[in-house]
């Protein structure tokens, strides 16, 4: 009864938590549609005004871009046409005056010295007071004979010439124009008027090529611009200058004039930042072109200067919103210039921003209704949903609820220590799996609980033996100290850390005579019991030998001979061993492949010089040689293994021999007695490590002399 009580307990769990958890589905479920149809419409809302205001804003820059790039290239072409011009205009100026030269040298010439008229075009001249003698009389005839040669090139480029003439270095001056005769007399009546001052004269003269002046307006209110060279005669003086006017009208009307876009427009500039040509250009009241300087036009002052420098290049300006392309005409330092209003350039991305918002007010109408439509279908889908889960969650809960009380049964007397029960499941699914794996794990406990026992009295037998492994390694070096009391000429002390219970390293030192004092340093490759044993036999050997000879390489040399007979394990050793002969102080040593000593004398310690051999026990056949040095009183020698130089911190970087050096160099250091250095560099060791295994036997040796 209790059985049927609890599965009727789990079954009634069971329907309630999955009728509680798909209801809770079902509801989370149709709310995270609705809020996530929400969020979506509103997405798509926020998305659409992004992507209209994004593609609104990518097509301003593009257009923008693309209208910087195509106004510079226009304004670089018609700057391009207009250099082109004044270039054409410079050559037929130096191709007057190249007809000049020649005729003016002429001695037939035309009595006549009334106006000549051609069509339009009328021959004057008039010259200063100071002009009457036969001489000056006869050039102005001679000149006149040039200006009968270039009637026909003035006829055939009237739409680039306004007028020709020539002032002589004399003071005369002989001009061709189609529209200056009415005003001729007050030209060339007066007094003052001398062409040698006007600006046009003086550039030629003194750049002797042909030159453009500044724009100005002439007698007749007329906006132009003056193309001026130098005429010289065979003996390479100057005659005169020949000069021509370019109406700057004409220029507008073939370059300028032409239309950009729908609103903008081109203009041209001097150097002095006069605006010179444009459709903008008005004539006054007077009759005469009202020009404007450049910085004075609306949104112009912050890029005035840089046109007027002669750059070229694009800006935009700040009030009317314009953009603005300019570029050099070479041949004047002139500058022209484009302006296009902004709105027009980017009036196709305004458009296209109308359109996806547009479009997006569309499709959130569609959007409500589908909405509407979905969940009346979410909830007719939940009553369907609950009787469903209903039906289903009895039936699973009687399938599932029986192997769990059986499973329970079986768990109960396993666990009361009956070893030997064994469940039966035959469900087919997860649970006879489980039933399963509960009967092998009680055959795996019982073979555990066997084994544990064996290896438990196993470990205990070991761990007892590498104690008293310990304890004999220990009991093999010399730890007593002061080692020798009734000796004054020196002191020594010695410490070894090994890394497992027992380690590879080892230290000896030993009397052989009242005069002679050995000391050994060694490090055993690998750690454990086996480079323990190969330590204890070459401690022995060592030991030995020196017993019966007086030099460490002759030691060493033997006692490498020993170990590598029958060395199958392939282990080897490094060693550092020296004599010191009290009586002189007179230190001999010889190194089989181990780290150099550090040496103190002279109140600093160093590097003792030494030429490591090989180790023992690697190759057989092997001497080893020896070397000398002298200790005096308050020398050290400080011997170490490579446990200390090799220490590893938590970022497994290195103690090192730089570090090990400038340890022991460190005022208090020096100072110390031998046995508090060894602690002082333990100690050092310990801290630099910061709880880092200790990975190699760490071993020391200081031998003092007193």
């Amino acid at each position: 009864m209790k059985h049927k009580g609890g599965a009727s307990t789990i079954r009634a769990k069971i329907s309630r938590i999955v009728l509680g958890v798909s209801m809770l589905a079902l509801l989370l479920s149709a709310a995270v549609s609705l809020i996530g149809i929400q969020s979506a419409k509103r997405k798509m809302l926020d998305s659409s005004e992004a992507l209209g205001s994004t593609a609104a804003a990518d097509s301003e820059q593009a257009l923008i871009a693309q209208a910087k790039e195509n106004l510079i290239v226009q304004a670089m072409e018609k700057a391009d046409l207009t250099e082109q011009r004044l270039l054409r205009i410079k050559a037929q100026v130096s191709l007057m005056a190249a007809y000049i030269a020649p005729l003016y040298e002429q001695t037939v010439v035309i009595s006549d010295s009334r106006p000549q008229r051609d069509g339009d075009w009328v021959m004057q001249y008039a010259n200063v007071n100071t002009l009457a003698d036969e001489q000056v009389q006869q050039e102005i005839a001679r000149t006149k004979n040039a200006f009968y040669v270039l009637q026909p090139l003035c006829r055939q480029n009237e739409q680039d010439i306004s007028s020709v003439y020539f002032a002589s270095a004399s003071g005369f001056m002989l001009s061709y124009d189609p529209k200056s005769e009415d005003n001729a007399a007050s030209l060339f009546q007066d007094d003052h008027f001398d062409p040698r001052d006007r600006d046009w004269y003086t550039n030629a003269v003194e750049t002797g090529e042909a030159v453009f002046t500044k724009t100005y307006l002439d007698v007749f209110s007329r906006l132009m611009v003056t193309c001026s060279t130098p005429v010289y005669a065979a003996d390479g003086s100057v005659e005169g200058v020949f000069g021509m006017d370019i109406l700057i009208e004409d220029i507008n009307a073939s370059i300028v004039g032409s239309s950009v876009g729908e609103n903008g427009y081109a203009f041209l500039f001097n150097n002095d930042g006069e605006v010179i040509s444009s459709p903008k250009l008005t004539i006054g009241s007077d009759g005469k072109y009202h020009t404007t300087l450049l910085r004075d036009e609306p949104g112009f002052a912050q890029i005035a200067d840089a046109m007027v420098a002669g750059e070229s290049g694009f800006h935009e300006t700040v009030g009317e919103e314009l953009f603005v392309a300019y570029a050099r005409v070479r041949s004047t330092h002139w500058g022209l210039g484009i302006v296009l209003p902004r709105d027009e350039v980017v009036a196709p991305a305004v458009a296209t921003r109308d359109h996806i918002i547009s479009q997006t007010n569309k499709a959130t109408d569609e959007i409500s209704s589908m909405i509407a439509m979905m969940l009346l279908l979410v909830a007719v889908a939940i009553v369907v949903i609950i009787v469903i889960v209903t039906l289903t969650t009895e039936v699973l809960s009687r399938r599932i609820t029986e192997p769990i009380l059986t499973l329970t049964d079986g768990a109960k007397i396993i666990g009361s220590g009956d070893l030997d029960y064994t469940v039966s499941m035959h469900t087919g699914d997860e649970l006879e799996l489980l039933g399963d794996t509960l009967n092998h794990m009680t055959v795996s406990l019982k073979e555990y609980m066997n084994n544990l026992a064996a290896i438990t009295a196993d470990r205990e037998r070991i761990a007892a033996e590498l104690g008293v492994a310990t304890t004999i390694q220990a009991s093999m070096l010399p730890c007593i100290f002061p080692a020798f009391p009734g000796r004054k000429e020196f002191n020594i002390f010695a410490n070894m850390h090994p890394a497992k219970e027992v380690g590879g390293d080892f230290y000896d030192f030993f009397l052989t005579d009242p005069d002679h004092l050995w000391v050994v340093i060694a490090d055993v490759s690998g750690k454990g019991v086996p480079a323990a044993l190969f330590m204890v036999i070459t401690k022995t050997l060592l030991k030995n030998y020196a017993a019966f000879h007086a030099r460490p390489g002759e030691v060493l040399t033997l006692v490498n001979t020993q170990l590598c007979e029958n060395n199958d394990a392939g282990m080897f050793v490094t060693a550092f061993m020296g004599v010191l002969e009290i009586s002189t102080g007179k230190f001999t040593f010889s190194n089989a492949g181990h780290n150099a000593p550090l040496l103190y004398h002279g109140g600093a310690y160093a590097w003792l010089k030494t030429t490591p051999g090989f180790v023992l026990a690697g190759l057989d056949g092997i001497t080893f040689s020896d070397h000398e040095i002298v200790l005096s009183k308050g020398d050290r020698l400080f011997l170490y293994t490579d446990g200390v130089t090799e220490a590893l911190d938590p970022h497994e970087e290195l103690y090192g021999d730089d570090r090990l050096l400038h340890m022991l160099n460190t005022e208090a250091v020096k100072k110390l007695p031998i046995d508090q250095t060894v602690r002082a560099v333990e100690e050092d060791i310990r801290r630099f490590a910061d709880g880092a295994e200790q990975a190699d036997d760490i071993t020391m040796l200081t031998l003092e002399i007193c």
